[in-house]
């Protein structure tokens, strides 16, 4: 597991986001104390991965990711839901085996002409359609949405299961696939590997022609950041 200087990173961070002077996405959240990430730690029902647990405790509570924060409702992430909380704490499935299941699930969807009556089919595709939900939701047991990516997106970082640590790319709006994030050596990226990969790419961006000419690079397949490597085999 590579050594990471956080007090370092929240230094490169800062100065990254003080480079955008005042408009919007400008300001870095603040970081958390010791207390309040075990608070929260308590509250969600998991213990963070630690390179996650030190960007809170060293870095910001936000600012590339959603931002944890505390109001009446208790912790959470900016934009997340309370299904997006409820089972954190369970382990995440084997990709494969979850959506061999929820494929069979599919297979097995009430059929409008297989009954006598509207009423008989809407019943039965109703207890259906609450099974195919909750499949759904299965699949991405035991993962916090620490980014909202667009166009029903996400970026997840695993938080229980023999996974945890790792960053995926939630792509099921498109594909119903969820993708591990590869690092350079073709393995799921940790947070940190994620965060600091993203760090270094945006760091050089100081014009708009420069992050340009970036993209056009990132979308030639040509030294693409982690956080964009969503379909990666």
């Amino acid at each position: 597991m590579q050594t990471v200087n956080w007090s370092h990173v929240r230094k490169r961070t800062a100065a990254l986001y003080a480079r955008r002077g005042s408009g919007a996405g400008s300001v870095l959240p603040a970081v958390l104390s010791e207390a309040q990430v075990r608070e929260a730690e308590e509250q969600l029902g998991v213990v963070f991965p630690d390179d996650y647990r030190q960007y809170l405790l060293c870095v910001s509570a936000g600012g590339r990711v959603r931002t944890l924060r505390v109001d009446q409702r208790g912790w959470h992430w900016d934009g997340d839901q309370p299904s997006d909380r409820a089972n954190l704490h369970v382990p995440f499935p084997d990709h494969d085996t979850a959506l061999a299941a929820s494929e069979a699930l599919w297979e097995t969807e009430p059929q409008v002409g297989d009954y006598a009556s509207a009423a008989a089919y809407q019943a039965d595709h109703d207890v259906w359609t609450e099974s195919a939900d909750a499949a759904e939701e299965a699949r991405t047991s035991g993962t916090a949405p620490l980014c909202d990516d667009g166009c029903g997106f996400y970026t997840l970082l695993v938080v229980s299961g023999p996974m945890r640590g790792t960053m995926w790319f939630d792509g099921r709006a498109t594909c119903d696939r969820l993708n591990p994030l590869l690092n350079d050596a073709g393995q799921p990226a940790t947070f940190a590997e994620w965060y600091l990969d993203w760090l270094t790419h945006e760091e050089p961006l100081t014009t708009p022609e420069l992050r340009r000419a970036a993209h056009e690079r990132w979308h030639a397949g040509r030294d693409v950041p982690i956080c964009l490597r969503w379909f990666d085999s």
